[in-house]
């Protein structure tokens, strides 16, 4: 996919909403600066819990809200199960309502694009800015010279190898939903579907700080348990976590979600295996 294909799809994911395409669509094209990444339709993990955001600009964690008349903020569980969630603390919110005139709404618009050029112009004067490279966006090359990966930073990745050479590995190819970690004995890297799938009931929590994981099928389920609590050293007590999602693209990304560590006091037949996250930015390394 190129920048003018990424453009025009996410462009049409606002065509059944007439409000919300004229909103968005006039941002779009009044600020006309494509090193500006911009998402539609963006789901976001808040303090307060799980909301979809109508427009969202990643380098500079501003979304956009379109507000009409019947504007609804509640979304349906089943909807976010898969769905590529960001974490939006500290993020900032601006809204647009379009229950105004015409005259307003533009307004709005223009004081919205006009914001967007003040934070990028800010940014740049910091020498913090970096210019939105889709490629780039998603390998490991960027992670690794960066030295770290940080859950403030919405990282993702399209494959499992890319997430997996950010850590030392130099894989061509990889699909296993884990990997050992090349430079740190106690962690594991972790893939997993983080809502039910087949066997599994994996689920993590709304401000994403507890992932829990348990067979549905109880003795698997005590098995389970047991075998990590007494074998720490098969099993690793650490995971640095990479949730399989499906992009708002219909894209499967594997979002990064930090270090999780086993939670020995909480995790039991009952619960199954809790996870609580112990960092949200992680060391990266040179390909071996």
């Amino acid at each position: 996919m190129d920048v003018k294909d990424y453009v025009i799809k996410q462009l049409g994911r606002t065509k059944n909403k007439k409000y919300e395409q004229y909103v968005v669509s006039r941002i779009i094209h009044l600020l006309n600066d494509f090193d500006v990444k911009f998402v539609t339709q963006q789901y976001v993990a808040r303090p307060e819990g799980r909301a979809l955001t109508d427009l969202f600009f990643p380098q500079i964690r501003l979304h956009i809200e379109v507000d009409e008349e019947h504007h609804k903020a509640n979304i349906e569980d089943d909807k976010v199960r898969e769905a590529d969630i960001v974490n939006a603390t500290n993020h900032e919110v601006m809204r647009v309502d379009v229950s105004k005139s015409l005259d307003d709404i533009n307004n709005d618009i223009d004081l919205i694009v006009k914001a967007i050029r003040n934070k990028v112009d800010t940014l740049k004067s910091q020498n913090s800015f970096i210019a939105w490279d889709l490629d780039a966006e998603f390998s490991s090359d960027t992670y690794i010279n960066k030295g770290y990966i940080d859950v403030m930073d919405n990282v993702a990745f399209r494959t499992i190898k890319e997430a997996c050479n950010c850590f030392g590995h130099n894989y061509s190819g990889y699909q296993k939903a884990s990997a050992p970690h090349p430079n740190d004995n106690e962690v594991m890297l972790w893939f997993p579907k983080l809502y039910p799938n087949n066997d599994w009931n994996n689920n993590i929590s709304n401000d994403e700080e507890i992932i829990t994981e348990r067979n549905e099928d109880n003795e698997k389920a005590r098995e389970h348990v047991i075998s990590h609590k007494s074998n720490k050293e098969k099993h690793k007590h650490q995971r640095i976590v990479f949730a399989r999602v499906k992009g708002n693209l219909g894209d499967v990304l594997y979002r990064f979600r930090g270090l999780y560590k086993l939670s020995l006091l909480d995790s039991n037949e009952e619960a199954g295996l809790v996870w609580k996250r112990v960092a949200s930015k992680v060391k990266t390394y040179p390909r071996g």
